[in-house]
């Protein structure tokens, strides 16, 4: 029934950050067919491609690979501006197999860290986005684009809205990044057969997308008052976490969270650790500290600004917790970024 349809992409353009202005690639939704392409980056930095592949059933599908050169590990590479217009408002997941990303969404204002234990959802009708790979491991990383018309007839309209509010983005535009199990992000990574060819090979894609969605809508979607009390209790901590997020400054103690967002003191602590791997105030300064680095590298902003931003009571600290995440003072990062 939906063999043939017309991508929901519309229109879309990659300008290549390592590039002058005018190098780009423009497509529309008749060349979402883009065979492996190489990536547009400094010979110095390092190499990769990436692929696209529209399926029988109206989605898209890409893959992208960069390897990096010894000399360029811990630096953050701005990659590419990107920018898309669909026909309707599609579900757009974005995951690695290894390494980690920073997009910067112009129209959310926001900047966003994804990485191999956390994928980044998008509701939208359009992007406007800047990337950013940070090299201090190579990167293997799979896109899906699915149209809500789409998601409505595979799912039906109850269940994909489900699914939507279980990934909190409900509304257009919204960004989310959601912890997913490992055994179903490997349904989307192993997607694309390198043993197959030609039409078979997308009908291996479509199934491997298929068995991806219905595992992350029988995840994530389900009504919150017929859930166990535990999953309530996760997402009102996923809340707080994207809320801690947008929050500049000193972050608030467990027991002032524990109030704000009525979740017991141990029942936070646990389940915040639970979800994202590490300690509330690890995974927030992990978070920070990558900002940072971004900040850093590709701004003028006073360092001590930067640190007063991140809640730091004085300068040193916050050298002293980027030295120790990222190997090397934020002041040589800034030469570096300089020379």
């Amino acid at each position: 029934m939906m063999a043939g349809m017309k991508s929901s992409i519309a229109s879309g353009r990659f300008c290549w950050s390592s590039l002058p202005e005018n190098s780009s690639i423009a497509f529309d939704y008749t060349d979402q067919d883009m065979p492996q392409t190489q990536h547009q980056m400094p010979e110095e930095v390092g190499q990769g491609w990436f692929q696209s592949i529209h399926l029988p059933m109206n989605m898209v599908i890409r893959r992208g690979i960069a390897h990096f050169k010894p000399e360029v590990l811990g630096k953050l590479f701005p990659v590419a501006t990107i920018e898309e217009h669909f026909h309707e408002p599609v579900l757009c997941v974005q995951l690695t197999r290894r390494g980690r990303l920073v997009l910067m969404d112009h129209e959310l204002e926001r900047d966003f860290v994804f990485g191999y234990n956390n994928s980044l959802f998008e509701h939208i009708r359009r992007r406007d986005s800047h990337v950013s790979l940070d090299a201090s491991e190579n990167i293997e990383m799979t896109t899906l684009i699915i149209g809500d018309s789409v998601l409505n007839q595979l799912l039906g309209e109850e269940y994909a809205a489900s699914l939507l509010a279980g990934l909190r983005v409900t509304a257009i535009p919204t960004t989310s990044v959601n912890k997913v199990p490992p055994h179903i992000n490997a349904l989307l990574h192993s997607c694309i057969p390198d043993h197959l060819i030609g039409h078979i090979a997308k009908l291996y894609t479509q199934a491997k997308v298929l068995d991806y969605l219905c595992a992350i809508a029988h995840y994530f979607s389900g009504n919150i008052k017929n859930q166990h009390p535990e999953s309530v209790i996760e997402a009102q901590i996923q809340q707080m976490h994207d809320e801690l997020l947008q929050l500049e400054g000193k972050v608030p103690s467990l027991n002032e969270l524990s109030v704000k967002y009525g979740i017991p003191f141990r029942k936070l602590k646990e389940g915040f650790s639970k979800i994202y791997g590490k300690s509330l105030f690890s995974y927030i300064s992990e978070v920070r500290l990558t900002e940072a680095h971004a900040k850093l590298f590709s701004t003028d902003v006073p360092m001590k600004t930067i640190a007063k931003n991140l809640g730091y009571s004085h300068v040193n600290h916050f050298i002293t917790a980027f030295s120790k995440q990222f190997g090397y003072s934020p002041g040589s990062l800034r030469k570096r970024s300089r020379s």
